[in-house]
């Protein structure tokens, strides 16, 4: 596909009135200006479409597509299909970007010629009023002899799923999307992971430009907060993408990995659930025990797991219902804490004997040589 458009900005946009403005303002104040601005309204409710409306009438750039409600999934493929831009790039209708972002993004992947451009994040808190640190929103997890330099997945296999896998903090060659026939997950919760291994596993030249140009805005009301029936989309998700490791004959070289991010990603969504929820969650655990393998965790791997996930891992098979899950997850978590403080003051108490051994030794020496000098000028 040829175009003159460098850019095309996908932005589903369902019920942000309160936020939507924030975002708009800073894609069209871009220092790129050879963009389209597609706004998927995503069968919104509130103001958001007539800011989308006062918004085009300014800047042609702006095409807005109206749908029924479909999700962020669906509406990011109906932005998908009407996009002409050379590069592609999705933004969420509540978060916004520094104004330099395409213009170093679109730079960069042209002189690589690259199929993705992985770039950093960084969090706003809107209860607070501040920005957070948030290391699984960054891609600090790849070397740093990797950056600004062309590598796909098997030159960063180690470190496969502590990449960030949201599909915002990245720019892709529209050619190599249609290549593949990529399309996102729809009617599903978490289709940033769905999306993020079938792209990566695909992409020959990949990037990292090691600047926050994203600002990702947590607020309570947001799918990645909630924790209703969808939460239970995550089971297909990982089953999906153990199938794909399988395809792509990478399974047995990172199974002890992927096991481990099966747990991390079971434990935030669990941590995230309705009460009414829990119980059912559980039991779908178990239930996909077996088929996602979490049998074949290994002893050794699971000694360095950060110790809330094997205590989640471990309380799985020895609970009965939600409420019993989380009396035995949290004595557990508690018990390791206790071990584990139990041991550094056992530590200091030993450290701090011998330093009293030492300083008794030294009082000592000091009175033998005292003594020594006593005698010699009685002498």
């Amino acid at each position: 596909m040829t175009s003159n458009v460098k850019v095309s900005v996908i932005v589903p946009v369902y019920n942000v009135e309160k936020y939507l403005k924030d975002c708009l303002d800073s894609v069209v104040n871009q220092t790129l200006e050879d963009i389209e601005i597609i706004c998927v309204n995503d069968g919104s409710t509130d103001n958001s479409l007539a800011i989308l409306e006062e918004y085009a009438e300014k800047d042609s750039r702006i095409k807005i597509i109206t749908q029924e409600n479909k999700g962020l999934g669906g509406a990011r493929n109906t932005g998908l299909y009407h996009a002409n831009g050379e590069y592609i790039s999705f933004i969420d209708s509540d978060d916004w970007i520094e104004l330099n972002t395409f213009e170093e993004l679109y730079n960069m992947s042209k002189n690589l010629d690259l199929d993705m451009l992985m770039f950093q994040m960084k969090v706003f808190n809107i209860e607070t009023g501040e920005f957070i640190e948030d290391q699984h929103n960054n891609i600090d997890s790849i070397d740093d002899s990797l950056i600004g330099t062309v590598f796909n997945y098997k030159d960063v296999f180690d470190v496969l799923f502590k990449i960030p896998h949201n599909s915002v903090n990245k720019l892709y060659k529209y050619s190599f999307l249609n290549d593949i026939q990529f399309k996102f997950l729809e009617g599903s919760y978490y289709e940033d992971l769905a999306s993020f291994f079938p792209l990566f596993l695909e992409a020959k030249k990949v990037s990292i430009l090691k600047k926050q140009f994203y600002i990702y805005r947590i607020r309570s009301e947001s799918i990645t907060t909630s924790g209703d029936e969808g939460s239970f989309d995550m089971f297909n998700i990982l089953k999906d993408l153990q199938k794909l490791l399988k395809d792509k004959n990478i399974y047995s070289q990172c199974i002890q990995e992927f096991l481990m991010f099966i747990i991390v990603n079971l434990k935030f969504v669990y941590l995230r659930l309705a009460n009414a929820h829990k119980n059912n969650f559980l039991q779908a655990m178990k239930e996909n025990y077996n088929v996602l393998e979490l049998d074949s965790v290994s002893e050794e791997h699971l000694m360095m797991w950060h110790y809330e996930d094997r205590c989640f891992y471990q309380s799985i098979k020895k609970s009965k219902d939600g409420h019993d899950f989380d009396l035995i997850f949290k004595c557990s978590c508690n018990e390791f804490l206790v071990n584990h403080y139990e041991g550094l003051v056992n530590q200091l108490k030993i450290q701090n004997q011998n330093l009293l051994n030492e300083i008794n030794q030294l009082k000592n020496n000091n009175s033998s040589v005292k003594g020594k000098f006593k005698n010699i000028f009685r002498s």
